[in-house]
C-alpha cells in the first residue's frame, strides 16, 4: 500500500471511529450531562493543544529555519489548517459553560472577594468574544503561511521564504499571548480563584511537546515511503530528537518552577491548587507524571543512538504522547473531583471521538499537498546536503 492509499485509509477509519464514538458519547450525555461536558472538555483540550502545538512549531520553523523543521513542515501545516474545524468542536464547551465554569454562577461570583476583582474579565460574553478572536488569529496565521508555502510548491518563488520569515516574528508573539490567554480562559478559570503567571507558558510548552511527539510518530509511519525514504537521514532524526529532549526538559522546568514559587510563598489562595493535586489519590498521578513524563524520557533521550534511529525515537515519542494525556487529566479533572481521582468511561471515549475526527481531517489535509516542501530554497541548501551521522 503506497502513501496515498494509506492516508486515504486513515481518513476513512478516523472518521468512522470518531463519529461512532461521538454518537455513543452524546447518547451517554443525555443521562450523564455534567460528566459529558467534563469529559468533552478534557478531550477537546488535548486535540486543540495538538493543533496549536503544530502551529507553534510552524511559526518557529519559519523564523529560525533548520533541517529538522523542513521534514515535519507539511505535518505542522496540516495540523494548523484544521483549526476551523477545531473551532466548530468548541461548540459543546460553549453550550456547557454553566456545567464547567463556576464563574458563570452569579452567586459564586458575589460570595468571593477574590472573584469580585475578576468579574469584569470573567463574563460569558467576553469569554466568547475572546475565544472567537483567538481562533480567528490562529486560523489566519496557519492559512497565511500554508497558502504561501503551497504557492512556492507551484512557482518556486524564493522571495516567499523571506516573507514567511518576516511574518512569523510578530505572529509568534501574538501566538504566545493568545494561547496564554486561552489557557487561562479554558483551563485555569475552572478554578477561578487561583492564578499563576507561569501557567500559560507551561501549557504552550506542553502543546509543542505533544506536536513534536506526534510528528515523530508520523515520520516513523512514512519513513520507508517516498519522498521521505530518499531524503531522511540519521542527522534529521537526531536533530528532531534533540528538540524533543529540549522541550521535555523545558516542560519539567516550567512545572517545577511554578510549584516551587507557590510552595515557597505558601499562600492559601495559591497553594490550594496543588493541595488538591497532591492529595486524596491525585498524588499517585503526580508521581506517575514525574517518572513517565520527565525522568524516563530524559534518561532515554540522553543516549545519542536512541535519537539517531526512528524506531527507538518513535517509542519515546509514543510514551510522551501517552503522558500528555495524563498531564491534561491531572491539570483539569481535580477541578471537578477534588476528593480523589476516578476515570469515567466518557473520559476515555471523548478523546477518541474528537481524536478520530481530528485525525481524519488532519490526514485529509496532509495528503492534499506534497509531503516535503521541495521548492523551498532553504530545504535544498540545508536538508538535502545533510549527511548521515557516523
Amino acid at each position: 500500500m503506497n502513501g496515498e492509499q494509506r492516508l486515504g485509509t486513515f481518513v476513512k477509519r478516523g472518521m468512522i471511529a470518531g463519529i461512532s464514538a461521538l454518537a455513543i458519547l452524546m447518547a451517554g450525555g443525555v443521562v450523564y450531562r455534567q460528566q459529558f461536558f467534563e469529559s468533552y472538555l478534557f478531550g477537546f483540550i488535548f486535540w486543540v493543544g495538538l493543533s496549536l502545538g503544530c502551529l507553534g512549531i510552524l511559526l518557529l520553523h519559519h523564523l529560525v529555519s533548520g533541517a529538522w523543521g523542513h521534514i515535519i513542515q507539511r505535518m505542522t501545516e496540516a495540523g494548523g489548517r484544521i483549526l476551523p474545524y477545531v473551532f466548530l468542536m468548541f461548540a459543546p464547551v460553549v453550550i456547557g459553560m454553566e456545567f464547567l465554569y463556576p464563574w458563570t454562577d452569579q452567586e459564586t461570583m458575589a460570595s468571593s472577594h477574590i472573584l469580585h476583582h475578576k468579574e469584569w474579565f470573567l463574563t460569558t460574553r467576553f469569554f466568547l468574544v475572546r475565544s472567537v478572536i483567538y481562533f480567528g488569529a490562529w486560523i489566519f496565521f496557519a492559512y497565511w503561511l500554508s497558502s504561501r508555502s503551497r504557492r512556492q510548491d507551484k512557482t518556486g518563488e524564493a522571495g516567499l521564504t523571506r516573507r514567511m520569515k518576516l511574518f512569523s516574528g510578530p505572529a509568534i508573539v501574538a501566538f504566545v499571548i493568545s494561547v496564554t490567554l486561552a489557557s487561562v480562559d479554558w483551563m485555569m478559570s475552572l478554578e477561578p480563584e487561583w492564578y499563576s503567571t507561569m501557567y500559560g507558558m507551561h501549557i504552550i510548552v506542553g502543546m509543542i511537546l505533544t506536536a513534536l511527539a506526534f510528528c515523530i510518530v508520523l515520520l516513523r509511519m512514512f519513513s520507508l515511503q517516498e519522498p521521505y525514504a530518499s531524503v531522511l537521514t540519521t542527522r534529521h532524526y537526531h536533530h528532531i530528537g534533540n528538540m524533543l529532549f529540549a522541550f521535555t526538559i523545558l516542560w519539567a522546568y516550567m512545572a517545577f518552577s511554578q510549584f516551587l514559587i507557590i510552595w515557597s510563598g505558601n499562600l492559601p489562595e495559591d497553594n490550594f491548587w496543588y493541595i488538591r493535586r497532591l492529595g486524596t489519590g491525585w498524588n499517585i498521578i503526580a508521581v506517575f507524571l514525574l517518572v513517565g513524563h520527565f525522568f524516563v524520557p530524559f534518561v532515554l533521550l540522553l543516549f545519542r543512538n536512541r535519537k539517531r534511529y526512528i524506531d527507538s525515537l518513535a517509542r519515546v515519542a509514543i510514551l510522551i504522547l501517552i503522558m500528555r494525556f495524563v498531564d491534561y487529566f491531572w491539570l483539569l479533572k481535580p477541578a471537578f473531583s477534588p476528593e480523589g481521582w476516578t476515570v469515567h468511561w466518557m473520559d476515555i471515549l471523548a478523546p477518541i471521538a474528537i481524536g478520530g475526527i481530528w485525525l481524519a481531517l488532519f490526514f485529509r489535509e496532509f495528503r492534499s499537498q506534497p509531503m516535503i516542501p521541495l521548492k523551498d530554497p532553504r530545504f535544498s541548501k540545508e536538508a538535502f546536503h545533510v549527511h548521515d551521522l557516523e
